[in-house]
């Protein structure tokens, strides 16, 4: 149930406590109406005080909506889509979230480096949330490692990886980190068996185990699958906490 007040244009739902809202067809319809974007229309006032559940994907979020659905007591929440719309939605309070689930496709992004300030802004201040979980696929905007600080992450999925060396850096940077699935989508010019060689060369290439509470990894290097296992076991002197290593299925 919900009431709309037009006199102080709010739209007041209730009892929801579950809402998902998925793709941005809306946006498209409203383009070829005439009509203003969504982002620059004036939108209602969006009360919704038993909201628990809130799924996003793929949808433009005005800042005042964004607002409405954070003043929520929102226990999980789920986004997918640009890291311009993540970051806004992060910036209110997420202290009640008891998951956070956040997926992005680099096609979305305009830059890496609105990427790594937007990522980095967001995983790097929710140290009360137990469950974050980020999903990056990563096919032509080569993504730099190096420059992402994403310090309270505990579980990463990404896709279509170009460089597991650096990865396998910035991973090690995650304190919080427990669950890790890496695919790995080598191009023609690379030789696969370097990234191997490179797993096998850990123990030479650091002094001491990193001091990570890593205890899943999932690994697949597209086309050398057979011969990743024994490469993989390295990885247990690296990460020491690892209970369970494997490839992606």
């Amino acid at each position: 149930m919900f009431i709309h007040n037009n006199d102080s244009n709010t739209l007041v739902f209730e009892n929801l406590k579950s809402m998902q809202i998925l793709g941005d067809r809306f946006s498209e319809f409203d383009l070829q109406d005439g009509r203003k974007d969504p982002i620059d229309r004036v939108w209602p006032k969006l009360v919704i005080p038993q909201l628990e559940t809130l799924v996003l994907f793929e949808i433009p979020i005005p800042a005042d909506v964004a607002e409405s659905f954070m003043s929520a007591p929102l226990k999980g929440l789920t986004y997918r889509g640009c890291s311009d719309y993540a970051h806004m939605l992060c910036q209110h309070s997420t202290c009640n979230l008891n998951e956070l689930i956040l997926s992005f496709d680099m096609y979305s992004e305009l830059n890496t480096e609105t990427f790594y300030h937007n990522t980095s802004a967001i995983f790097r201040n929710i140290s009360k949330i137990p469950i974050v979980k980020c999903t990056v696929i990563d096919p032509d905007l080569e993504i730099d490692w190096s420059f992402v600080d994403w310090s309270y992450l505990t579980h990463l999925y990404v896709q279509d990886l170009a460089d597991l060396d650096k990865i396998i850096d910035a991973i090690s940077a995650m304190p919080y980190l427990v669950f890790a699935s890496l695919s790995v989508n080598i191009n023609y010019d690379t030789d696969p068996r370097s990234f191997v060689t490179m797993l096998k060369g850990l123990s030479r290439r650091y002094p001491k185990p990193v001091s990570s509470k890593l205890e899943t990894l999932l690994i697949s290097l597209y086309g050398i699958d057979s011969t990743l296992d024994s490469a993989l076991y390295e990885l247990k002197w690296y990460y020491p906490k690892l209970k369970h290593i494997g490839k992606v299925k």
